[in-house]
């Protein structure tokens, strides 16, 4: 009898190893969405959807429109959560905001984005450093000059889950303000994230941060959360 329950044991075992992942919707991203109420924020997003750490978090992109994005689980407000994935192999896992999807169609795919990132995304210091203040304080408010011929705006900067490198992508296409509201760098200070306005609209983008390093106080903040 032993040995009929370590062989049923050992075959569980086996299937559980072999069972495919379990499988999400993904759908694919559009533009135009409203900027999130719930969040107290007010406009349109032309490029696509905020990427987030968490529900009315930081900004950490842009989930361009015509690109993809898993949904793994969704919040009580309507934020998902789940890998948002560009045509340039570019992908993530992220929260991206409510209306930001093309739900007329969806594609079954393995689910790749855990509990365990969400959880380790929700503390700022996994994407980021240097911040413009304390947790849960701040919004840009730190105003730096912005020199035209040294600065480019690009929507995106992480590549993949660990964040902690990048690359500046999604170029936003249109010419920057005189200045724009400091938020905060990326962990390789490669790129900092900066709030502007263009197009009649508030918008959150990576410029690198070499072209306005010279222009930010000293003290960033650099407590987690």
């Amino acid at each position: 009898m032993r040995r009929l329950l370590a062989i049923a044991a050992a075959a569980l075992l086996l299937c559980g190893l072999s069972a495919p992942a379990h499988a999400v919707n993904q759908y694919t991203t559009i533009g135009n969405v409203p900027k999130p109420e719930a969040c107290n924020n007010h406009g349109i997003m032309p490029a696509g959807g905020w990427l987030a750490n968490k529900s009315c978090g930081y900004v950490m992109g842009t989930a361009i429109a015509g690109t993809h994005f898993d949904v793994h689980t969704t919040t009580a407000n309507n934020f998902h959560f789940g890998r948002w994935r560009a045509g340039d192999g570019s992908n993530f896992c992220a929260f991206l905001v409510p209306g930001a999807l093309d739900t007329s169609h969806s594609t079954s795919v393995a689910s790749s984005c855990s509990d365990d990132t969400s959880e380790r995304l929700s503390h700022r210091r996994t994407f980021g450093r240097d911040f413009d203040a304390a947790p849960h304080t701040g919004n840009g408010a730190i105003i730096v000059p912005i020199n035209p011929s040294a600065c480019t705006g690009y929507y995106n900067y992480f590549v993949d889950s660990n964040y902690a490198s990048g690359s500046l992508h999604d170029p936003a296409g249109f010419a920057l303000p005189a200045a724009g509201g400091y938020r905060y760098s990326t962990n390789d200070l490669g790129a900092a994230m900066i709030r502007v306005d263009a197009l009649g609209e508030t918008i959150w983008l990576f410029v690198a941060r070499s072209c306005i390093a010279s222009q930010l106080p000293s003290g960033l903040n650099n407590e987690n959360d």
